[in-house]
C-alpha cells in the first residue's frame, strides 16, 4: 500500500500553546517523539481538546497523547487484530514517518481490494472469452469428424456426443446427452458397449457394434484419469465399417466356395509357416486372425510341443505390432533367482556382480511389440505379483530401481498345466489368471488331428532333406504307421522322428523296417497277409478293416468320423468306395 504523505513530527518539549497554534494551521495527527528513536504517541486534535477540557493546560504534553498506535514498515502487514486494537498506524521507512487513523487505513485497503477485484474480473472476463472461443472451436472440430465421438463421466453419464451420431444411429445427440450408458444399453440404443466395459475395467476396449437399422461400426473406448489416478472420463470413437464388413463377408463367401470346390484331401491351409488340414486348427487360426488386431491379452492352452509359440508368433505377425519386437520368455527355463532381473532388468549396483551400467530387461525390450510368456505356470508366486502389476498398468520397476517405467506391450501367455487346479493349490494367483485369460485359445493335440500328421511328415521331410543334403522319401505303409502314433510330444515329437529318419536312413526309400524301433507298430495287426501283395492293396485292406470295425461299433457316420478323427464326408465317401451298406441317423 502506497504512503500517502509524510506526517508532522514534534518533540515532547513542545508547549501547549505551540500545539494549539499548530492545530490552527494543520489538523492532521502529529507524531510526538522524545528523541529520534522513541515515539511517545499521537497528538490527535479531537483527543487533545477532549483532554484539555477535562485536565486543563497545566499537564505535560504526554498527558494529551493517544498511545493506541502500532508501528509497521508496510501497511499491508497489518492484521485484522491490529486494526481492531489500535486507533492509529505509523508507517516508518526510509527515515520517513506517516500516521494514519485506522479508519483511513481500512478505507485504503478496501479501495485496493476493490481495484484488485476489478482488475481480476477484467482478466477473468478476457480468459473466459478466450476459453469460450476455444470450446466453440473444439466443439466444431469434434462435430466435423467423420467418426462419432462419445464422452461420458466415470459413472457413465453422457456428457458429449458429436453430430456424426445422426449418421450412425439415426438419432440426434440430444437423444444421448445426460443419459446413463446403462440406460442406453437397456433401451437397445447401444449394443456391445465398449464404454460400459471400460467403465468396469478401466482399460481400453474395442468391439464391433451393429445398430438396429443395420449399420456396423468399430468402436474403441479409452479411459482418462485425473491427477489422483481416479477414472475421470471415458472417450469412445466409432467408425462406420458397414462396407468393410460386407466386403469381408463377400470375400469369406468366395473363399468358402473355393475351398468347397477343392478336393477334400487337398485342402491345406497355411498360416505364417504353420500348415494344417485340420478343421479344428483352422478354427483356431480364424480366431487368431480375429483377435490379432486388438490388444487384448491372449492365453494359449495346449500340450507340450503342439505349437503354442508358433501360434503366438502368428498373432504377433497379424497384428499392428508386427514390425516391433516379439520377445518370447520361457518362464520354466530361467532360474527363479534370476527371473526378476531377466524380466525387468536392473539398475547399476542393484546387487553384487551386477553390470555397472545396469541392464535392460525382456519386458522393456518388448516395448511397442509383443511379450510372450511361455510356460507361465512355472512363474514363481512372488514374481506373479509383479506380472499382475505389469498386466494391469503396463508399468514395471527395475531391480534396485525407484521409479516405475511405462511400456506399450501386448501380452500373450501359454501353458500346458491345469492352472485352475494350481489356483486351488495356491500355486497360481487367481487374479493374474483372469487378467491373462481374456481371450483363451486351445491348440488341439496332434493325436486329435490325425489328418495333419501326413501333411507335417511331408513338410518336415522336405525341411530336413534340404538341411542335410539328402533326398529321402517314406513309403505309404510307413506313413500309415506314422499316422497311427499317439505322439505325446505332439508336433515337436513328430519333427524329431522325421529328423531321425532322415539322418539315419540307409537307403533312399524308407520302409517299415527302417522306422525307429520305439514306434508302436510291431504289435499292430492291421491285416492278415497270406503272401506278398501290392502295397496299395494292403493299405486298402487295412482301411476296409478299420471301416468295417467302426461301422459295427458306432452305426452312424457321424460317430465313425469322430472315432476315426476324419470328417463325416470322408467316411461317407469311403463307405461308398468299398460298397458298405449303412443307415445314417
Amino acid at each position: 500500500m502506497e504512503v500517502k504523505k509524510e506526517s508532522l513530527i514534534v518533540f515532547s518539549d513542545i508547549s501547549i500553546l505551540d500545539v494549539k497554534a499548530l492545530l490552527k494551521i494543520n489538523s492532521s495527527p502529529f507524531i510526538v517523539m522524545k528523541n529520534h528513536l522513541e515515539i511517545l504517541g499521537i497528538l490527535d486534535e479531537g483527543f487533545f481538546l477532549k483532554r484539555l477540557d477535562s485536565d486543563g493546560d497545566n499537564q505535560e504534553i504526554t498527558a494529551y497523547l493517544n498511545s493506541s498506535f502500532v508501528v509497521v514498515d508496510d501497511l499491508d502487514k497489518l492484521s485484522e487484530e491490529d486494526m481492531s486494537i489500535y486507533d492509529f498506524v505509523i508507517q516508518h521507512g526510509d527515515n520517513q514517518y506517516s500516521c494514519y487513523p485506522i479508519s483511513e487505513v481500512r478505507e485504503m485497503q478496501l479501495k485496493k481490494k476493490l481495484n484488485s477485484l476489478i482488475s481480476l474480473n477484467e482478466s477473468l472476463q478476457k480468459e473466459l472469452e478466450v476459453t469460450r472461443k476455444k470450446v466453440k472451436e473444439l466443439t466444431q472440430i469434434l462435430h466435423s469428424s467423420y467418426d462419432e465421438i462419445f464422452v461420458t463421466d466415470a459413472n457413465g453419464d453422457t456428457l458429449f456426443v458429436s453430430e456424426a451420431c445422426k449418421k450412425l444411429t439415426g438419432l440426434p445427440p440430444e437423444a444421448f446427452i445426460n443419459k446413463n450408458i446403462n440406460e442406453l444399453v437397456e433401451k437397445g440404443l447401444i449394443v456391445n458397449s465398449v464404454t460400459l466395459k471400460t467403465m468396469k475395467t478401466k482399460a481400453i476396449h474395442s468391439a464391433e457394434q451393429t445398430y438396429p437399422h443395420g449399420l456396423t461400426v468399430f468402436s474403441t473406448a479409452k479411459p482418462i484419469f485425473d491427477e489422483e489416478g481416479n477414472l475421470y472420463r471415458i472417450v469412445s470413437n466409432s467408425r462406420d465399417i458397414t462396407e468393410l464388413v460386407e466386403m469381408k463377408n463377400q470375400l469369406n463367401r468366395v473363399n468358402l466356395r473355393n475351398q468347397r470346390a477343392q478336393h477334400e484331401n487337398s485342402r491345406t491351409v497355411s498360416f505364417n509357416n504353420f500348415i494344417t488340414n485340420s478343421d479344428k486348427m483352422v478354427k483356431v487360426f480364424e480366431l487368431a486372425e480375429k483377435v490379432a488386431p486388438m490388444d487384448s491379452s491372449i492365453f494359449i492352452h495346449g500340450e507340450t510341443g503342439v505349437g503354442k509359440g508358433v501360434l503366438a508368433r502368428v498373432i504377433h505377425d497379424l497384428s499392428s505390432r508386427k514390425d516391433k519386437n516379439f520377445i518370447q520368455v520361457n518362464c520354466g527355463a530361467i532360474p527363479s533367482a534370476l527371473i526378476e532381473s531377466e524380466l525387468f532388468g536392473y539398475e547399476s549396483g542393484a546387487f553384487t556382480g551386477a553390470n555397472k551400467h545396469g541392464k535392460k530387461g525382456l519386458v522393456e525390450s518388448a516395448d511397442g511389440g509383443t511379450l510372450f510368456l511361455d510356460e507361465i505356470g512355472e512363474m514363481p508366486l512372488d514374481i506373479q505379483v509383479k506380472i499382475l502389476h505389469l498386466v494391469q498398468d503396463r508399468t514395471f520397476m527395475k531391480v534396485g530401481g525407484t521409479k516405475e517405467k511405462k511400456v506399450n506391450i501386448r501380452i500373450i501367455s501359454a501353458t500346458n498345466k491345469d492352472l485352475k487346479q494350481m489356483i486351488k493349490n495356491n500355486q497360481f494367483r487367481e487374479d493374474l489368471y483372469y487378467r491373462l485369460h481374456v481371450v483363451p485359445m486351445e491348440i488341439p493335440q496332434l493325436r486329435e488331428r490325425k489328418e495333419d500328421i501326413l501333411l507335417l511328415t511331408d513338410y518336415f521331410l522336405k525341411k530336413f532333406n534340404e538341411k542335410y543334403g539328402q533326398s529321402i522319401t517314406i513309403d505309404d505303409h510307413s506313413k500309415l504307421i506314422l499316422q497311427l502314433q499317439d505322439y505325446p510330444g505332439n508336433v515337436r515329437e513328430l519333427e524329431n522322428v522325421i529328423e531321425q529318419i532322415v539322418v539315419t536312413a540307409r537307403k533312399p526309400i524308407v520302409t517299415i523296417e527302417d522306422l525307429p524301433s520305439d514306434l508302436t507298430y510291431k504289435d499292430t495287426a492291421l491285416v492278415n497277409l497270406t503272401g506278398i501283395i501290392p502295397l496299395k492293396k494292403a493299405l486298402e485292406e487295412t482301411e476296409k478293416q478299420l471301416l468295417s470295425q467302426a461301422l459295427s461299433t458306432y452305426k452312424s457316420t457321424r460317430k465313425m468320423a469322430k472315432a476315426l478323427e476324419v470328417s463325416q464326408t470322408t467316411i461317407m465317401r469311403k463307405l461308398g468306395k468299398y460298397q458298405f451298406s449303412y443307415q445314417d441317423d
